[in-house]
C-alpha cells in the first residue's frame, strides 16, 4: 500500500480533530487528514467535517457509494489507525455458526431489496378485471339484445 499508516491514534484523539483547520477522517479504522481536501471535496466541505465530528465514519463513507478512483485518492490522505479498532457491524454479519452472513440483497441494490411476494397476484389481478371487461362487454353486445 502506498500510504501505509504509521501512526496508531486513539478515537478520542482523532474526534478533537474535526474543524477546517484541522480535520481527520476515521473510515474503517484507519485515521485520514482531509485538511487539505475540503474545499475539492465533491459534497462539499460540510460533508467532511460532519463525518469528522460524528466519530466513525465508515458507514456513511461506504452508503455514498464512492468511486475506485476517489477511494484510491484515500490513500494519499491516510496518516494513520485507530488503536483497537473493530469494526462495528462485525458482530451483526455472522451468522449462527460464526461464518460471514452471505451479503444482503437490499445493500447490495441499493434497497431494491427481493421482489415482493405478492408480484403473482400483482399480475393477475389485472388480467382478472379484464377478463371481467370483456365478459361484460360481450354479455352486453351479443347476449342481452337477444332477450
Amino acid at each position: 500500500m502506498a500510504g501505509e499508516a504509521k501512526q496508531l491514534f486513539a478515537a478520542s484523539e482523532v474526534a478533537l480533530h474535526s474543524s477546517r483547520k484541522y480535520c481527520w477522517v476515521a473510515i474503517g479504522g484507519k485515521v485520514y487528514d482531509v485538511t487539505k481536501f475540503l474545499e475539492d471535496h465533491p459534497g462539499g466541505e460540510d460533508v467532511l467535517l460532519h463525518a469528522s465530528a460524528s466519530g466513525d465514519a465508515t458507514e456513511a463513507f461506504e452508503e455514498v457509494g464512492h468511486s475506485t478512483s476517489a477511494i484510491s485518492m484515500m490513500d494519499s490522505f491516510l496518516i494513520g489507525r485507530i488503536k483497537g479498532y473493530v469494526r462495528p457491524s462485525a458482530s451483526k454479519a455472522t451468522g449462527p455458526w460464526g461464518l460471514d452472513a452471505p451479503p444482503n440483497s437490499r445493500s447490495m441494490q441499493g434497497n431494491k431489496g427481493p421482489p415482493n411476494p405478492n408480484t403473482f397476484l400483482d399480475f393477475l389481478l389485472p388480467l382478472f378485471v379484464l377478463g371481467l371487461a370483456f365478459a361484460a362487454w360481450y354479455y352486453l353486445t351479443f347476449i342481452s339484445k337477444n332477450h
